[in-house]
């Protein structure tokens, strides 16, 4: 009787059997079943003693031979910029008031059925020598019927004209709102297609399955941008739609108090509280530059931030863009070790000629611990294979998808390798990833199944994305 009720206590709700399973597990690199129960691995190991977790309500999916590996991380994904892909008319934060003017004219001219004209990424200085009204009287010049608005690269600035000024005043005044905020008047005046943006999101999703990720570092992107995709994220989750778990981050790149950074960052991870570790924000990310063209975090805010990150527990992601702005980093990090803080996670994303020992500057002098460096992640949004640049073998490259992304999220307890009590997050490929030729075509593999929790959540063969359409369309953010 009491073996009955343990054998009971231990039915796996799925069983995954008869397959090639490369664990990542130095103890036992491969297997041939694996075994789940409430979301975590229960058993890995032959197929006969699998048949012990194997219960009436088990799911038992037979691998016949295909291969199976942890699922993969990408450290390295732009989700939100993905999803505004083609929505908004780009900016260079290098081009002048003329540049930008002109730009814009010429695609008005072009775009003439469009009701609301934006643009985003020029740069903070652009509009400094212009009061409101006289910027505002500048986008005039180009179009006065439609509203025209432009964002700053750093999301501090709100470019727009007289039009687009009048239509977020006047629902201020119906709202009884006081303080027009950028937030408001993208709200208020919305230049986006959010239906659209909902269903991108949700085809993103399935696209990231038939790669085999399970998990999604967002490596930045706007704040505005951001929000959306994290709201849609959760909506998701709540709907037991969600196909990835999802680690967010707040992106900085210019001058902000470190309270109010703290604050907001403070608001992301709140707001995904509760959510059963599929929705996690516990990352600042920053871009830093030394370069004199290039608007960025100085030194003396930049260790008052990391500073406080740390005190609050929080990790830092750091993309470094010039040889000079990595040494300051590499040097910030060690101060703040040095003060104490040991325990925050630091990933550090550059080229790798910026690393290098030379000029005085010795990387193994600094403080190392919990620092983990990796391509910069500054690359094409639709790249998602930008982590396994310079990588010279297959084993390399799942390292860096699995047990190395795993460690530098501070997750490695969770997920990277399959062992008894880490998370059921899992792929299965037909082909045997060993057997590519050339690292570089690992990205031609696509999954047959992708396994979140201990549940499939994708497979190749039955993917209904039409279902998933029809209940976004009735979400409410």
């Amino acid at each position: 009787m009491v073996f009955g009720l343990f054998k009971k206590d231990r039915t796996a709700d799925s069983v995954f059997v008869n397959g090639n399973i490369y664990t990542q597990d130095a103890d036992m690199p491969w297997a041939e079943a694996v075994a789940c129960k409430d979301g975590e691995i229960i058993y890995v190991g032959n197929r006969q003693e699998a048949e012990r977790f194997t219960g009436a309500d088990t799911y038992v999916v037979d691998l016949a031979g295909k291969y199976m590996l942890p699922g993969l991380i990408n450290t390295h994904s732009h989700p939100a910029l993905r999803v505004f892909e083609d929505t908004y008319i780009p900016v260079s934060e290098n081009q002048d008031i003329d540049d930008i003017l002109g730009m814009m004219s010429d695609y008005i001219l072009n775009n003439p059925e469009e009701e609301i004209y934006f643009g985003y990424g020029f740069g903070n200085n652009v509009l400094k020598e212009l009061t409101q009204e006289e910027a505002s009287a500048k986008l005039d010049e180009v179009c006065l019927d439609k509203p025209i608005m432009l964002m700053s690269n750093g999301e501090a600035t709100l470019w727009v004209n007289n039009c687009a000024l009048e239509q977020a005043r006047a629902a201020a005044q119906e709202d009884g709102v006081l303080n027009i905020s950028i937030e408001y008047f993208l709200q208020v005046v919305s230049p986006f297609d959010y239906d659209e943006l909902q269903n991108k999101t949700v085809g993103l999703a399935s696209e990231y399955c038939s790669r085999g990720f399970t998990s999604i570092f967002n490596a930045g992107a706007p704040e505005f941008m951001d929000n959306f995709y994290q709201n849609v994220i959760i909506n998701m989750h709540q709907q037991d739609m969600i196909k990835q778990r999802h680690f967010g981050s707040l992106r900085v790149a210019r001058n902000i108090k470190p309270e109010t950074v703290i604050n907001r960052l403070m608001q992301k991870k709140t707001n995904t509280t509760e959510l059963d570790d599929y929705v996690h924000c516990n990352t600042l990310k920053i871009t830093l530059s030394r370069d004199a063209d290039y608007e960025s975090i100085d030194t003396e805010n930049l260790r008052k931030l990391l500073e406080q990150v740390c005190a609050r527990g929080f990790d830092a992601h750091m993309d470094i863009l010039d040889r000079k702005a990595f040494m300051e980093c590499m040097a910030s990090i060690t101060a703040i070790r040095n003060a104490g803080y040991r325990k925050n996670n630091f990933i550090v994303a550059s080229d790798a000629d910026i690393r290098e020992d030379r000029e005085g500057f010795c990387l193994n002098e600094m403080c190392l611990d919990n620092v983990f460096f990796q391509p910069s992640t500054r690359c094409e949004p639709s790249n998602e294979y930008a982590a396994i640049e310079g990588a010279s073998s297959v084993e390399e490259i799942l390292d860096r998808f699995t047990i190395d992304a795993a460690v530098s999220l501070g997750v490695s307890d969770k997920l990277g390798s399959i062992e008894v009590g880490k998370y059921a997050d899992l792929v299965v490929f037909e082909e045997n990833p060993f057997d590519v030729m050339k690292p570089a075509m690992f990205k031609k593999l696509s999954a047959d199944m992708t396994i979140l929790a201990g549940h499939v959540v994708y497979d190749v063969e039955e993917d209904n994305m039409q279902e998933w359409y029809n209940l976004m369309s009735g979400m409410q953010l």
